[in-house]
């Protein structure tokens, strides 16, 4: 990270050292929330330190979860993505039915000529 970002990256381990002074813990924040490389960096480095206090024996060490997508949820929501489509096609058939007795070329001229 050669592009500016060393100053924060020393800005975030003197926050997580709890040395850093108000005004610049906001303009951190700021940047965090709008720069994915830094908040990566902030994460990683917040579980290195919650790694080495568990290894130091403190067993409440915070450990920051990162949100991650498991193939269950995914297949779950796709599942249930489908189920709503299929049930909202069974309702609209019920509802106003299909093409018809005929092809689909012949209810479609009857639409055309209406």
């Amino acid at each position: 990270m050669t592009d500016g970002h060393e100053e924060w990256l020393r800005q975030i381990d003197a926050e997580i050292a709890g040395t850093l002074p108000l005004p610049q813990r906001a303009a951190l924040a700021r940047h965090v929330a709008a720069c994915p490389r830094c908040a990566g960096a902030r994460v990683s480095r917040l579980e290195l330190e919650a790694s080495f206090a568990r290894a130091h024996g403190e067993p409440h060490a915070l450990a920051v979860r990162r949100s991650v997508l498991r193939g269950r949820t995914l297949v779950r929501w796709a599942a249930m993505a489908l189920l709503v489509g299929l049930l909202a096609g069974w309702l609209a058939h019920a509802r106003w039915g299909g093409p018809g007795p005929g092809t689909l070329e012949s209810s479609r001229a009857t639409i055309l000529v209406h």
